[in-house]
């Protein structure tokens, strides 16, 4: 069939997918009322149908018209309440409303589209009995089901003046200016380009104006820069879209698929406002749906299981969109039973996928990855909906094709959440410039963490080599590290890490949660960069994601850091680093400390954990008193006392100088300073302290610093030499003679540590078991060799870890309620999230005995587990 006027189709077609775009929505929210009908709902459909049906006849479109008009009848039954809308009316209805936007899609050949069978349902429906519902009166105007009807004017204003419900007015027939246009993608997409060109433009005049001594010239470039950013930003507006537009399809995915597995899932969604670029939303769209599938189908469990492990029958789906950092962040969560890690590695075996010995070595994280691996699928059968092994790596290649990252997060019998990070938009982007061997690059800022510059005198101590992986120590964690030089293949040979002492300057780039250093030669500057794309003689170069062009003219690759990431396979060098922390092949030897290291001669050099430090202060000499032979400093209003290292232990006299330091740090509750002629610097090293060679009260151990020998101070017992007296009132812990002490499982890998820790314990009267790392205190703990009533385990051991540890601890039904305390040189916030979701009751810091000692008595009487032989009261403790 032919049609005379090609824009008064294409203008009928617009407006029908207007009216289409939000009936499948109501009409599953018209099916979850039940027999509560929300008449004024139906209403809207049934317009909506309406306005689709009195076109298509107008226009000559028979079958759009017939379906319309079949659709309209069972809507009008509807509304009246003469039919309710049950879960099967309803599946017609929308497979009917699929059917009709088909023909809409493809308008010029719908005439030949066969459309009986919708139309024959849907008639079946509105002639076969009524599914009456029993309704109480009807109050609703008869002008709603029979507009035909007219009310004169002189009935209706008694009414009006009774305050009962009236209609909503008729709109005025006024002619008003619309308030909005339809503008054409085309037309968008050319201003898009266009507004990036002028970014160039600006870019590269006020590089060039900048070399110009003419303040006529810098006003009108800098007028000229804020229109442009001004410009800018508006088309990009005309391109942002609400990120509901997607997630509004996604109830009707559920509730088919559920009802085709036989399962109950419901969806919540949230943050539909949130908008993201036009081509963001198109590209999400499959990857998206296929997470939704996976949610309902391998998360969410049968009725009957749910029930039996007490949660309610009906799953739930949620999908959340918000603002994070700068991106739009995407979760999808399911209150299902969450991922087997085990059933995951058992798979990856048996496809050979991974050894078995490496699996054994994995990580729950680690083995949650493997999903993503390109043919792994954990389904027992294939079927339409799953089983084929093509899904969550394309999902992950696509996000990250888009400058996204996805993650995962899961807990077996609670559910999983799967994060998607995405940019705001594709076109233009704030970036930050580098250089790497005399090149030019660009990082998107979405992709940087922090940038890092670690001086030559560090280099060895801070960079080292893992199983052939470069790592940097990073605040407690090991990071892995890439020479750009090296990943584009233009390394100059002995110049890479470990060579040489010139310093290092890192930028630490994320992909998902996964984080990496980028180690370059320097960084340049930011800049608003315009993202070109490729040509296909360089689309194979996985380490690239486009290019743009600079202010000055030239040309700069735009770095891909998830491609990097994959080239140089630091998802298998984390796997190995991480286990520098918690396996027994790349274990680092020592502990790491955060140290303050001072001298008061040259020959003497002591060491003081900064976790026990308040503060630092720098005095005259002159501002020190003595009275009755006790140094004070009048400080803050009151007396603090003072120690001198020398007074207390074996060392070389302190000098007389001008200005000394004072350390101030707190015991039994008073503060007390420490006074240091000079302060060295403050180290964040890994360190083995000698706990025998230089050991005397006030001293715990020795270790060796750049060649130098470093005595490592026990400010509890310098306080406890210099201030006997302030201990004769500590609290003490009662213990009868026929009774059994409490029994304390101490996991330390450090024999300093340990040695130490443990005498403190014993002085206060517990039994302490101790062993070397964590899976020796599993052994210990599972073996019922001891019975045991609280566990203070290290973080960093070889084997097994305190994390893992303490989560093997937490989900032991027989061993849940056991209280674990974690004792760490360092506890940066990362540790203590980590520690908190692991089960961790209590964080404390090693040396700090006393603090140790209060969350020891804490706990145990808070969580004191059945005993037979003891009662154990600590009178006077710390709470």
């Amino acid at each position: 069939m032919s049609f005379d006027d090609p824009a008064l189709l294409a203008e009928f077609v617009t407006e029908s997918r207007e009216h289409l775009a939000d009936v499948e929505g109501q009409l599953l929210e018209i099916e979850s009322g039940g027999a509560d009908i929300d008449v004024d709902l139906v209403n809207k459909v049934f317009r909506a149908i309406h306005s689709i049906k009195g076109a298509a006849g107008f226009m000559g479109l028979t079958r759009i018209n017939e379906l319309s008009h079949a659709l309209e009848n069972v809507l009008g039954k509807m509304r009246t309440k003469e039919l309710a809308p049950s879960s099967t009316i309803i599946d017609v209805m929308l497979k009917a409303a699929d059917a009709l936007s088909g023909l809409i899609n493809d308008v010029e050949n719908s005439n030949e589209v066969d459309v009986a069978h919708h139309i024959v349902l849907l008639n079946e429906i509105n002639d076969g009995p009524s599914e009456a519902v029993t309704i109480e009166a009807d109050t609703t105007p008869e002008t709603i089901s029979k507009p035909e009807d007219h009310i004169p004017i002189h009935e209706a204003t008694p009414i009006v003046e009774e305050k009962a419900p009236v209609e909503a007015p008729t709109p005025s027939r006024t002619p008003h200016v619309e308030s909005s246009i339809r503008v054409p993608v085309g037309v968008l997409d050319r201003l898009m380009n266009l507004a990036g060109e002028l970014v160039l433009g600006r870019n590269q005049l006020l590089q060039t104006v900048s070399n110009v001594e003419s303040s006529g010239m810098q006003a009108v470039a800098a007028r000229m820069d804020q229109v442009t950013s001004e410009l800018q930003e508006a088309i990009m507006q005309t391109r942002m879209q609400p990120i509901g537009n997607v997630f509004n399809k996604f109830p009707r995915v559920v509730r088919d698929l559920s009802a085709k597995l036989g399962k109950h899932c419901q969806v919540v969604m949230e943050g539909g406002e949130v908008e993201v670029d036009k081509t963001i939303i198109e590209a999400i769209g499959d990857p998206l749906t296929h997470m939704v599938r996976n949610s309902v189908d391998h998360g969410v469990e049968m009725p009957e299981l749910r029930m039996k492990n007490g949660k309610e029958a009906t799953g739930t789906i949620t999908l959340r969109a918000y603002h994070q950092a700068g991106k739009v962040r995407i979760d999808i969560c399911d209150d299902g039973g969450g991922i087997d890690t085990n059933r995951l590695k058992n798979k990856a075996v048996s496809k050979g996928i991974i050894t078995a010995e490496r699996a054994a070595q994995m990580s729950e994280r680690d083995a949650v990855w493997l999903i993503f691996h390109p043919g792994f699928s954990t389904a027992e059968k294939i079927s339409d909906v799953s089983g084929r092994g093509v899904g969550m790596d394309v999902v992950r290649t696509n996000i990250e094709k888009i400058g996204g990252a996805v993650d995962i997060e899961t807990k077996l019998g609670t559910g999983t959440t799967v994060q998607i990070t995405l940019p705001l938009t594709l076109a233009i982007i704030p970036s930050m410039l580098i250089r790497s061997n005399m090149r030019r690059f660009a990082i998107p800022q979405v992709n940087i963490v922090e940038l890092v510059r670690v001086r030559a005198s560090e280099t060895n101590q801070r960079i080292s080599k893992v199983k052939g992986a470069h790592v940097l120590r990073l605040r407690g964690a090991l990071l892995p590290l890439v020479e750009l030089d090296e990943v584009m293949n233009f390394h100059q040979a002995g110049t890479g890490l470990g060579f040489g002492d010139k310093a290092r300057q890192i930028v630490v780039v994320e992909s998902g949660q996964f984080r990496y250093g980028l180690v370059v030669d320097e960084i340049d500057d930011s800049e608003e960069i315009v993202v070109k794309p490729l040509g296909r003689h360089l689309k194979s170069c996985t380490c690239l994601a486009g290019a743009t062009i600079l202010g000055d003219g030239h040309v700069a690759p735009i770095l891909d850091v998830s491609g990097i990431a994959a080239k140089s396979d630091l998802r298998t060098h984390e796997q190995e680093t991480t286990k520098a922390e918690s396996g027994e092949d790349s274990y680092q030897k020592g502990e790491r400390q955060s140290l303050l290291m001072f001298s008061n001669s040259p020959r003497d050099l002591f060491a003081i954990p900064m976790s026990l430090i308040a503060r630092i202060e720098r005095i005259r000499t002159e501002q020190i008193d003595t009275i009755g032979g006790q140094a004070l400093l009048q400080y803050r209003g009151t007396s603090l006392p003072l120690l001198d290292v020398g007074e207390f232990i074996k060392a070389q006299p302190r000098p007389e100088t001008q200005h000394v330091h004072v350390v101030v740090f707190q015991i039994q509750g008073r503060e007390i300073g420490l006074i240091a002629a000079d302060l060295n610097d403050i180290l964040d090293i890994y360190v083995e302290i000698d706990g025998n060679t230089f050991r005397e009260p006030g001293v715990a151990g020795s270790m060796v610093v750049e060649e130098k020998t470093v005595r490592v101070l026990d400010l509890y017992e310098l306080a406890l030499a210099s201030h006997p007296k302030w201990f004769e009132d500590k609290p003490k812990a009662h213990v009868h003679v026929e009774e059994e002490p409490y029994h304390i499982l101490l996991v330390e890998d450090s024999s300093f540590f340990r040695k130490q820790a443990k005498e403190y314990l014993v002085s206060e009267g517990f039994h302490v078991v101790d062993v070397e790392d964590g899976q020796a205190g599993w052994d210990l703990l599972t073996s019922g060799e001891e019975h045991i009533d609280l566990v203070i385990t290290d973080i960093e051991m070889p084997r097994m870890n305190g994390f893992e540890l303490t989560r093997k601890i937490k989900t032991d039904p027989h061993l849940q309620v056991l209280p674990v305390i974690a004792l760490t040189s360092l506890a940066s916030d990362e540790d203590q999230q980590t520690g908190r979701e692991a089960g961790v009751d209590d964080y404390q810091i090693k040396m700090n005995r006393e603090r140790v000692m209060a969350a020891t008595w804490r706990l145990l009487t808070q969580n004191a587990r059945p005993r037979t032989k003891q009662t154990v009261v600590a009178e006077g403790c710390l709470s």
